[in-house]
């Protein structure tokens, strides 16, 4: 991938592109998805643990509007960002399918976290934001711990090329290497699937709970990569 910038004799390769966007009937769809996951688990046990985690599968043929209605954002804008990014090499009026291969609820307290990590099988995930609880809503708000409380961090494809690397001012731009998603009621964040990310120790008086989905993008012609010896 390579784009233009306002110069046009600088050119900047390989961007990461993340969408992040409020669901403007959040309000509405939020409580019945905490009632429709509430119910499920009363329905399907598990073990008590500071995470549930359901299957991601979980949702299939569901007739529940809130889920139907999360369902459709998500694949409305992992379409959008997929255009964004591939549109250029997309045939004209080739037909473009979203496939939701997984999707699954979390419900997480008493510092539960995720380690770093990617997904596989697919280009596009995302976690859409149910309830936020008492998650860090910016910089300077931590948790007892003196830490970022249930926030999602997402680390550049160049941090790990940085350990033990030469730094001046000529390299500085690299040491930003991160980018904080802070949780909020309603929030689709949709990110590439090999991007390296975590979620911190969460702990509040309310539960953080979120939706997470991978997602695959296909069309109605063969995929021909442009292979080239020069």
């Amino acid at each position: 991938m390579k784009t233009k910038s306002n110069k046009n004799h600088l050119l900047q390769l390989w961007p990461v592109t993340i969408l992040s966007r409020k669901f403007g009937k959040y309000q509405q769809v939020n409580p019945e998805l905490i009632r429709y996951f509430d119910t499920y688990r009363k329905q399907h046990g598990g073990i008590e643990s500071k995470v549930y985690a359901s299957p991601d599968n979980f949702s299939v043929n569901t007739s529940n509007p809130a889920m139907q209605a999360l369902n459709q954002f998500i694949m409305d804008n992992v379409y959008e960002v997929a255009a964004e990014t591939n549109g250029t090499f997309w045939s004209k009026g080739q037909s473009i399918n979203i496939h939701i291969t997984g999707l699954w609820f979390q419900v997480s307290n008493h510092y539960a976290f995720h380690e770093t990590h990617v997904h596989g099988n697919c280009s596009w995930s995302g976690v859409y934001y149910v309830q936020s609880g008492n998650s860090s809503t910016g910089p300077n708000d931590l948790g007892n711990n003196g830490q970022p409380n249930g926030i999602t961090r997402f680390y550049g494809p160049h941090m790990e090329y940085q350990a033990g690397g030469h730094g001046d001012l000529g390299n500085f731009y690299l040491q930003s290497h991160t980018f904080d998603s802070y949780p909020e009621d309603g929030k689709l964040v949709v990110f590439p699937s090999h991007l390296k990310h975590m979620v911190f120790p969460y702990n509040g008086e309310k539960d953080r709970i979120i939706v997470s989905f991978h997602a695959q993008v296909n069309g109605d012609e063969e995929l021909r990569y442009n292979y080239s010896n020069t």
